[in-house]
Order: C-alpha cells, then structure tokens, then sequence
C-alpha cells in the first residue's frame, strides 16, 4: 500500500514467515478523534457524510506519529525480536522465532499443542515481561499467539447443525415441531443432491428473488469488492466451482491473502469458510473476491489486513464470527479498543462492516448468567450486525412469512444473535429507535434457519446450513453491489451502512420488511421478543434490496 512516511520507518504489513510467534503491542493514538471522524463520515446529514480519506491519510493523523514508532521499535528491536508498525499506525507486530523469544524474555513460551479438530498451536507469553516490551505510551494487548501446524490438520468434524440431529445442538431435547420443507420454487438449480430432491434447503435464487436481489443485480454497475474474513478455516475451489455449477454463475477467481500465524494456506474445507464465499459470490459473482485467511484468535490482524493489505479498500468486509469474552466478560480491554480503532478507520476509509450477530440468541455467554449477553465484534459502533431469520416461500418465491430465527422448536439451540449490550453505549444511529441507553444487536436480519437454509457444497457434496453466517456474507455482498454501483457513477462507496439503514427504515418503510413474529429468547431471560419496527430480535427488519439502494442518501 503507498505510504507517507519514509522507507526506514519500521510501517508495513508483513508476510507471515513459519516458525515465528506474532504478538501485538498498542501504540498512541488519538483514538476519540478517529471515533469522532468516522461517526461523522458515517451519518446523513453531516457536512462530511461519505467523505472517506485514505488509510495512509488516516493514519497520519489519528495514528501513532514517526518519533512514537520510531522509540516503540527501538525498545522492541533491543530485544532481538521484529517490530513492524501496521499501516494504520494504531499497533505494532511484535514477532519472533521460538529462540528469539526465549532469548528476549528468559524464559520459553508456553504452548498448547495442535490437534486434528484444532490444527493451531497456542503459544503463550510468562507472567514477567521486560519494560522493553512496555514501551511508554504502549503496551501488549495480546498474551496469547495461534500459528497454523500443517502436520496436524487432520479432516474437521462435521460443522454446522444437521437436520433432526437433536443430541448435538439441542442437548437431547425432543423437537416440538417437524422441520418445515421448501414450499417456494426451487429455480435454476443445475445439480441434483438428496438436499434439493427433498426439499430442505433453498437454491440461491430463491432468496435472491425474495429479497429483490434481482431487481438490485439488474440496476448495478461496476464491480465489486469484497473481503471475506477466515479466522482459521479453509476452502476448497472446486467446492465453489461445483455450487456455481448448481446456481448458474461463473465463480471468479478468489484472492487470498495470509494472516499472522498461517504461514501457508489451511488445507481443510471448513463449512463456515465454505458458506461466507459462496453466498457472497451468488449475490456478486463479479465481484473481486479477496480473502483474508487467518488463525481463530486473528480478529485484529483479519480487520487490518482487510483495511490495510491492498492500494484499494474493499467494499465491504464480511466477518461470520463472534466472541464473549471480548465483550460482555471484559477479558481484553485493550485488545477490543484497538480492534475498535481500527473498524473506525475502516468507517473512515469507506468500507463497510458486516458481522454476524452469532447463533446463541440472546445469551451468547451464557444461559446460566440469568441475562442478555452478546458478543464481540458485533456489539462495535461500527459495524453492521446482521441477525436471523426464519423465511418461508410460496409459488414464485414470494414471501408468506417471516420471524425471527428460533430453531428451538425443532430440538436445536440456535436462534439469531440480539439484546441490549451491557457495555457498549447507543450509537446515534439508534436514537429514536432504541430506548435503551445502549447498544442494541442486531441492526438488520436474513435468512439463518438450518432446514430450509442455504445451499452450501462441502467436500463436493451440497448440503443445507443455518445461522447468521448465511445472512451475513448475503448482507454483506448485497451492499456491495451497490457501493460500486456509486463509484461506477463516481459517487463514493457506502462506509459504515448503518446510517443510511436507519434513516430509510424510519423516512421509507418500504425498504425494510418489518419482521412482527418470535423471540431469539433460548434460556428464558425474557429477551427478546419481535415488535413493530426495531426490536433486540431483528433489528430493522430483513433489507428489500429492490428499494432500498434508491434511498442512499447522497454525500454531505
């Protein structure tokens, strides 16, 4: 990516190399200026709406300044271990051979090995750390580093949930309900599989046409751009070959780059991996698909390496992943404050955020805790958290119906991520819509029920799958389209969605379908339950992508 800043300064985004340990240190920032900047870029109405600086730009001003990256790395570099500040200048990579770091800290990593289901070495730092490593103004925000063993990727259990199995995701619980059928009109689907044949999952198109895709792909122009984040999970080409085959589309090819940790691309299909991109793909299969491809515990390097790793900023970012202990148990404040940092830089360079709102209802912690909790980076200002749905179809694939997405019925624990935060305070874009004094998840939902749900071909074989990372990467691409529709036109691309999602909800009601029915309540905490306009269950409802990109508002 071009830079500012001179050549010797230790900016950059570095390859990952096998054989080294990356941690991440904090570095200083004018963080409330960034939040600042970016709410503004992100909200109708304001002088700067949809203007959009580069990351470069960005950085230079809210990031760390040359003498403070200048002073962390010499500390760090005294160590014998590698600094490289990231391009948003908001935190460094600290990096090392086991050696290194043994040398740097007298002592050994400590290290969880990898297995077959989990092919990620966990290496974690002593108790005791050098001052170095505590640089003033800075400090490690991470104590724990994932590196991917090849040796050790063995094939994935099963993913997802599967229809009828009530013992693995519904603890035993007899199912109150048969699982419904497909009752639209399955279109274009270009393969057979037992799936199809009887009816328990809907072909892309059919979502599509219920959700005006159609009319959204038929007004478009130009070409997308869209980063799926893969937080350790691979995929397979000739899997998004065969769904293309199913679908009619053409995949293009997918641009993948290497997270910290992942000095080589994971072997392994992965289902949640396999979802994000070929949902994505059937919405936009022009598109230029990038994926960032990471270890589990690489939300921070997934979001910069999105934002930061090309001349161009994507779209969109798609992220089908979600954390407690970021959020509601508070375990790393500092690691959420710079994730946090850098989604606004990613508000302020023009890109949208999307995140699903997870598959636990509203008790992603835990039912025991006897309240709502909800997970990280769902609950961040900025970004787009996308809920789920139950939708059923009829002749045409017109929508009869649609609640929210509660599978507990059919003897599965899984229904759409919502509820009030505990921590996180409203954002603007929810005045007037939420009473509550914090934030409210999700912002807006789509199709996640496990039978009929979305098409997915694992291992060469199609198969349904559900949860919020079917409405997410959906959501996700749909936006995309006609965020390069604006830059086609030579407008600016979307940023941060929300602002424009809440004002045509509320001046338009015809761009969202109001979803009135269910409760994502799996554990009896009395939330939360669907209403009349936005709710803690749906958000603002399921987008109606035929009307919805007529009501963008125009740039400040």
């Amino acid at each position: 990516m071009a830079s500012t800043v001179p050549v010797s300064l230790p900016v950059s985004l570095p390859a990952p190399v096998t054989g080294e340990v990356t941690f991440y240190l904090s570095l200083p920032s004018a963080g409330a200026g960034l939040m600042e900047a970016a709410t503004a870029a992100s909200t109708p109405g304001r002088s700067t709406y949809r203007h959009f600086s580069s990351v470069a730009d960005a950085a230079a001003r809210y990031g760390a300044s040359d003498a403070q990256i200048d002073s962390a790395a010499s500390s760090v570099e005294a160590l014998g271990l590698q600094f490289a500040a990231d391009p948003t200048r908001l935190f460094a990579r600290v990096t090392g051979t086991m050696a290194q770091w043994q040398k740097a800290l007298g002592a050994a990593l400590s290290a969880q090995p990898a297995t077959a289901s989990s092919p990620f070495t966990t290496y974690g730092l002593p108790q005791w750390l050098p001052t170095a490593l505590q640089p003033s103004g800075s400090g490690l925000i991470t104590t724990q580093a994932q590196v991917y063993d090849p040796s050790a990727d063995g094939q994935r259990p099963p993913g997802g949930h599967q229809p009828g199995d009530a013992t693995a995701a519904g603890g035993g619980t007899p199912p109150a309900q048969s699982w419904p059928h497909n009752t639209g009109t399955p279109v274009r689907a270009g393969c057979s599989a037992p799936d199809l044949q009887q009816l328990e999952v809907y072909t892309e198109q059919q979502v599509q046409t219920a959700y005006g895709v159609g009319a959204l792909k038929h007004a478009a122009s130009g070409s997308p751009v869209i980063t799926v984040l893969d937080l350790g999970g691979g995929w397979s080409s000739e899997d998004l070959q065969l769904a293309g085959q199913c679908f009619g589309y053409s995949p293009p090819t997918v641009t993948q780059s290497q997270g910290d940790g992942v000095g080589s691309a994971i072997s392994n299909a992965d289902p949640e991996t396999s979802l994000d991109l070929q949902t994505a793909v059937a919405v936009a299969p022009g598109a230029q698909m990038r994926l960032v491809q990471t270890t589990p515990s690489g939300l921070l390097d997934g979001f910069s390496r999105a934002v930061g790793g090309s001349d161009h900023a994507p779209d969109v970012i798609s992220l089908s992943y979600g954390s407690c202990a970021l959020s509601e148990k508070q375990a790393s404040p500092g690691y959420v404050a710079v994730t946090d940092d850098v989604l606004a830089m990613a508000a302020l360079t023009g890109v949208s955020t999307f995140v699903a709102a997870g598959d636990s209802g509203s008790t992603t912690c835990s039912s025991d805790l006897g309240r709502t909790t909800l997970s990280y980076p769902a609950v961040s200002p900025f970004v787009t958290a996308v809920g789920g749905t139950r939708l059923t179809l009829g002749p045409g694939n017109t929508r009869v119906s649609e609640t929210v997405w509660n599978d507990s019925v059919y003897g599965q624990s899984a229904a759409g991520g919502g509820g009030p935060s505990q921590l996180e305070l409203r954002p603007g874009y929810q005045n007037g819509v939420n009473s509550q004094a914090t934030r409210g998840v999700p912002d807006v939902s789509a199709l996640a029920d496990i039978t009929p749900g979305w098409p997915v071909v694992l291992n060469g074989t199609l198969q349904t799958a559900g949860g919020t990372s079917g409405s997410t990467p959906f959501t996700a691409a749909a936006t995309a389209l006609v965020s390069a529709t604006q830059r086609k036109a030579g407008r600016p691309p979307i940023g941060l969605a929300n602002g424009w999602f809440y004002l045509a909800a509320s001046q338009q009601p015809s761009t969202f379908f109001d979803v009135t029915q269910g409760s994502n309540d799996l554990a009896g905490v009395g939330c939360c339950q669907a209403a009349a306009g936005y709710d803690e269950a749906s958000g603002l409802g399921v987008p109606n992508w035929a009307t919805l990109p007529a009501a963008l508002p125009e740039a400040g």
